[in-house]
């Protein structure tokens, strides 16, 4: 993507989520100013330090994998690669540009592409794994409330689980079953290519099973360093639990009234818009993930909810844009060579 199209795309998002945070106040800007004037700053120190635990977590991931193809694979790298990852996601429809940003990170500290496709894909199925998994507890845990409070929203909810659930599904049975795979290419493949949804069928077919073949590696490479893959799993559940977390970090930052008891339940709900939003096309899920926000968490008002919104959207999100860009623009061994 060019430099042109970054800066159009931080505009859209900044655009975009003023409007959605003005549609919020809906006149009560006194009361948010007041409630933003009296917020704890302890829980705000929290939520910063929550997140950069958060980027710690998937920091450690990217290191146990880079190891295995540069042995001096060092954390700062990790750090420098995942946290430069998430301007660039951040800015992109459907954070389709962290994955370049890092394979060329990835060059400049000394793993070639190949290798790095490799870590991606790895991290890549750990977290699909554990988000699906976590995320079907959670909602299992729940269940009630969420069928209670959630109700409007469970139609979302299910489609966003059910694709998110099928990509790890279709991904793990056509890597180990030939017959499916072939059913993927041979069948589905051809119907969409009649419905012109793909253009070329040769093309598509060849780059679905070389995925399947390098997905197929990489599972047999889990299952022979099942250290390595107990680590990952380990880092990507405390990377979700900070995650989910953050909405009643949030909350209590804001000094609304409730209870560690209520903890579970803002988890889930947000562990719904995660899975809402990883679908929604434009740069940040912007305007998505606050209207859904405000959604999911409007049993705390207008201001309550507007006001952990604001807070929550900027240490999840405008935190990693701004950390993102720093990391990846004042980076010594990026800039070398270039």
């Amino acid at each position: 993507m060019k430099k042109g199209n970054y800066i159009f795309n931080v505009l859209l998002i900044l655009i975009i989520g003023f409007i959605a945070i003005y549609i919020s106040i809906d006149g009560e800007f006194d009361q948010m100013l007041s409630a933003f004037e009296n917020a704890s700053l302890f829980w705000i120190i929290i939520m910063f330090l929550g997140m950069i635990g958060y980027y710690f977590f998937d920091a450690l991931s990217l290191l146990h994998f880079g190891r295995v193809f540069k042995k001096d694979y060092s954390l700062k790298q990790s750090l420098t690669n995942c946290i430069s990852a998430y301007f660039f996601n951040g800015v992109t429809p459907f954070a389709s540009g962290g994955q370049f940003a890092q394979v060329y990170i990835f060059n400049k500290q000394g793993i070639i592409p190949t290798y790095s496709a490799s870590i991606l894909l790895l991290s890549f199925i750990c977290y699909q794994s554990v988000l699906v998994i976590y995320t079907a507890i959670i909602l299992l845990l729940r269940i009630q409330y969420f069928l209670s409070n959630a109700v409007y929203s469970i139609g979302l909810v299910m489609l966003g689980f059910s694709i998110n659930f099928l990509v790890i599904f279709v991904l793990f049975c056509g890597a180990n079953s030939k017959k499916l795979q072939n059913f993927i290419i041979h069948r589905i493949l051809k119907l969409l290519y009649r419905f012109h949804i793909i253009k070329d069928y040769e093309l598509t077919s060849v780059r679905i099973e070389r995925y399947f073949s390098d997905f197929r590696e990489q599972l047999h490479f889990l299952q022979n360093n099942k250290s390595i893959l107990v680590k990952v799993i380990f880092n990507n559940f405390m990377k979700l639990s900070i995650a989910y977390i953050m909405p009643f970090l949030a909350a209590k930052a804001m000094r609304l009234p409730i209870s560690y008891m209520e903890l579970l339940n803002f988890m889930m709900l947000c562990s719904c818009i995660y899975m809402i939003t990883a679908f929604i096309p434009i740069p940040g899920s912007s305007g998505g993930a606050e209207g859904l926000y405000m959604v999911m968490y409007g049993f705390l008002g207008t201001v309550g909810a507007t006001s952990s919104m604001m807070l929550w959207r900027f240490m999840t999100y405008y935190l990693g844009l701004i950390l993102g860009i720093l990391f990846f623009s004042f980076n010594k061994e990026i800039k070398k060579g270039v």
